[in-house]
């Protein structure tokens, strides 16, 4: 997320590895959070087991995502700095979204435009930083846990193959 901030005119190539790293870096971490979560299951469960845990990452990632998305929204509104003389609804429209502030800026006068957009840009690059950051502290703030909560695991014991349901 750290990168998104920072993609000026490198534009897509730095969202890509952005993204790329991202993904590379926390894909190994979902894989042994769900074998840790499968192999902890008797064997006629795993399926339930898997499913649970694929439900509990999706709706992590949702709420995660949406808390982030709104503490950076507010975040936006409480910083943009829109010039004197723009009119009031194209304000709303620059105070609502970076979307709503480049339309708007594209329909005023230079004078406007440029003060508006660069206000516009420094506040989402203020919000995506503080996003970034607050997701970052919950990530050490987890890992941490884990690691407290973990520490004296071991290894999965296999369990008994039991016979299935049904077969005698």
């Amino acid at each position: 997320m750290a990168l998104l901030t920072q993609a000026g005119s490198e534009g897509l190539a730095v969202v890509v590895a952005g993204l790329t790293l991202f993904f590379l870096g926390g894909a190994p971490l979902l894989v042994l959070g769900t074998d840790l979560v499968v192999a902890s299951a008797p064997p006629q469960r795993a399926g339930a087991a898997s499913a649970l845990s694929e439900t509990a990452q999706e709706f992590g990632g949702a709420l995660g995502l949406a808390l982030l998305g709104s503490v950076a929204a507010a975040i936006y509104r409480n910083e943009i700095v829109v010039p004197d003389g723009v009119p009031v609804e194209a304000a709303e429209a620059a105070r609502d979204t970076l979307g709503g502030a480049a339309a708007t800026a594209g329909e005023l006068p230079p004078e406007l435009a440029g003060p508006l957009w660069d206000g516009a840009r420094a506040a989402f690059t203020s919000r995506m930083q503080t996003a970034a950051v607050m997701a970052a502290a919950v990530l050490l703030v987890v890992a941490g846990l884990a690691g407290v909560l973990l520490r004296r695991t071991g290894p999965a014991t296999p369990v008994a193959d039991a016979p299935a349901a049904g077969v005698h």
